[in-house]
């Protein structure tokens, strides 16, 4: 009976800080998530910008010079 108090108090301690550590633990995984996305959606801009400072550069290209 005194073990299995014991065993109980220790878990009773012990399940705030069980808690908050996975709350934590959620909370960086969500972060991380969200960073990829944003870096994901960084990198489709910057495509999209090359793609049109290319395009600039072509149709320059193909004008005849002036002067």
């Amino acid at each position: 009976m005194e073990s299995e108090s014991s065993i109980l108090g220790y878990i009773i301690s012990r399940a705030p800080f069980t808690i908050y550590l996975a709350a934590q633990l959620w909370v960086i995984s969500w972060l991380a998530f969200k960073l990829i996305r944003v870096q994901q959606q960084m990198v489709r801009a910057q495509e999209g910008i090359l793609a049109k400072l290319t395009d600039i550069d072509n149709r320059m290209a193909e004008r005849p010079k002036q002067g």
